[in-house]
């Protein structure tokens, strides 16, 4: 009975063997083979009678393998998923895995060694075809975003110059401002009486004369060496010096434009010359100010002085600020500790909108503070918070209250934090630790501000890398207010990019901003990320932005900031 037993199970076995769907081979101590099931012949394309007795490398086609393979094997007794390559019977090769399990003599001696393998080519083709689709994708995305640097900075040539004097226009100076200034001096011309003069001999005389002075300017400051020539709205042209100079040194420049511009007849028609003044503006900063931005308000507020007291130039001193103003920030210093103190620091919420639906998918947190009724905007207290080192204080306000509100609903909410804040070590440790713990991570979307600033990106993408672990997700805000913006897209792993409102807000009547639009939309969707309209204030924009293929909308005309949220 046990005899049968025994025979039975051993004829199972050799069934099992011979019906495996993978090959099995077993070799001696000398690498002779001494078995082969029918699967392992199907395999390298060989009868029994033809591999059985010869040695197992003849038909390897790496023979390296084999020996680390025969070392984890004396040393463990096995050696598992390792691929190797045979070699057919017609010399093709084939890609397989195997399962080496040693068998052993009562004494522990190695007696032989049985081999479990299987076919791996198909695999191992379309792992070749995957490594291949990357590099080509690879290769696209390189290709790619040379042609789109290329040419947004065609377009953002276009955005940012004057399309009559083909200088760089007030928004390229605005945004060379906010980058900060290789100099320390704006001078801000305005031409005496333009109006009276365009009425009288047309506009087309006005537009030769803005050309010519435009072509003056740029004429005495390359001369000089010495800066780069704006053109502004209406009759306003503005200089950036590029060098410290002395405010002595400033004044001869200044008072050399005046004269030469007042001397010089700039030809409005052929039978006409007309001598122009201007009213000169000049704002400066020391070395130990960096307050650049402000620069263009400071020259504009010295010009508009001038212009009341007839000089031909003035330069800007704080005695020209209203006193009050001076007041009004110091006053805000304490209004600020006072509203902190007191809690007053509130969350208003912006809805965006899904362009398809258009139903409300998430919103945007919104800095306000309460002072009794009334709700005051950042753009009134945010610059002195930063000045005064209160900022962060708004920023863990701004955070707590937003995931208060947000925890038990289901839409989400954008939190905007700025490059300072993400570089700060306890705010960014604040805010990983509120993302860890809220559970509902997969609803906050992080929107870094200020990003022309970058400039540790290991830090902040260290940031990204943990927020996104837990679920979060990132947004770009005002992509597109310089061409820069496309770098930091290839160096930050973001989920939307906000398209920036200065150049939305243009985009029903500035062909550049529209292409501009079209080109980041483009750009985002070839990269998996979503982008968000900003400043859709009104029914044109959106029309215009109707046939885009722009996946949300912010603005005035789907929603004003309000303290409530309709959840979904």
């Amino acid at each position: 009975m046990n005899v049968k037993s025994s025979n039975d199970n051993m004829f199972q076995g050799q069934q099992i063997l011979e019906h495996a769907p993978d090959g099995i081979f077993m070799i001696d101590t000398e690498l002779k083979i001494r078995y082969v099931n029918p699967a392992f012949c199907r395999l390298l394309d060989y009868d029994a009678s033809e591999v059985l007795g010869t040695s197992i490398t003849d038909y390897l086609g790496d023979l390296s393998i084999l020996a680390s393979c025969m070392e984890s094997v004396s040393e463990t007794g096995c050696c598992i998923d390792q691929e190797t390559i045979f070699r057919r019977k017609d010399g093709s090769m084939v890609h397989i895995s195997k399962n080496v399990q040693a068998i052993q003599n009562e004494d522990g001696s190695l007696a032989s060694i049985v081999v479990f393998i299987r076919d791996m080519t198909r695999l191992h083709f379309l792992n070749q075809q995957l490594s291949e689709s990357k590099e080509q994708l690879q290769s696209y995305i390189n290709n790619l975003e040379t042609v789109v640097d290329e040419r947004t900075k065609e377009l953002s040539e276009q955005l940012y110059t004057d399309s009559l004097t083909r200088l760089p226009n007030r928004m390229k100076l605005l945004v060379d401002l906010t980058k900060g200034l290789n100099g320390n001096t704006l001078i801000l011309l305005n031409i005496d009486g333009f109006k009276e003069i365009n009425s009288y001999f047309g506009q087309d005389a006005g537009d030769t004369i803005l050309t010519q002075m435009g072509n003056e300017l740029v004429a005495q400051t390359s001369r000089l060496n010495m800066g780069k020539v704006y053109k502004l709205p209406s009759d306003e042209f503005a200089i950036v010096i590029q060098q410290n100079l002395t405010q002595e040194q400033v004044e001869a420049i200044v008072v050399s434009i005046g004269e030469t511009i007042k001397h010089r007849s700039l030809f409005a028609r052929s039978d006409e010359d007309i001598s122009l003044d201007v009213t000169i503006g000049v704002a400066m900063i020391d070395e130990t100010d960096n307050s650049s931005r402000e620069l263009l308000s400071f020259a504009d507020m010295a010009q508009k002085l001038a212009k009341k007291e007839r000089k031909p130039y003035l330069f800007y001193t704080p005695s020209m600020q209203i006193k009050e103003e001076y007041e009004q920030n110091l006053g805000w210093i304490k209004r600020l500790k006072r509203a902190i103190e007191e809690d007053r620091v509130v969350p208003f919420f912006q809805p965006i909108v899904d362009s398809r639906t258009l139903r409300i998918t998430k919103y945007e947190a919104l800095v306000r503070i309460q002072e009794g009724d009334t709700f005051v905007s950042p753009s009134e207290f945010l610059r002195i918070a930063k000045k005064v080192k209160l900022y962060h204080h708004i920023t863990n306000a701004m955070i707590d209250k937003a995931l208060a509100v947000f925890a038990p609903l289901k839409v989400s909410v954008s939190i905007n934090l700025s490059i300072e804040d993400i570089l700060n070590e306890s705010i960014n440790s604040y805010v990983i630790q509120k993302v860890r713990e809220c559970g509902f991570a997969e609803r906050i979307i992080f929107e870094i501000t200020e990003s022309e600033g970058i400039s540790n990106y290991t830090a902040v993408n260290e940031f990204i890398t943990e927020v996104k672990h837990h679920g979060a997700k990132i947004a770009l805000d005002d992509f597109g207010s310089g061409y820069s913006n496309f770098f930091y897209v290839t160096q930050l792993n973001v989920d939307f990019i906000k398209i920036d409102g200065s150049i939305i807000s243009q985009i029903t009547d500035n062909r550049s901003a529209h292409i501009i639009t079209e080109t980041i939309i483009d750009f985002a969707s070839k990269l998996g990320i979503q982008t968000v309209a900003e400043f859709v204030a009104d029914e044109a924009i959106y029309r215009c932005l109707e046939g885009l293929r722009i996946d949300a909308y912010q603005g005035f005309y789907f929603g004003e900031p309000l303290q409530q949220v309709i959840d979904l």
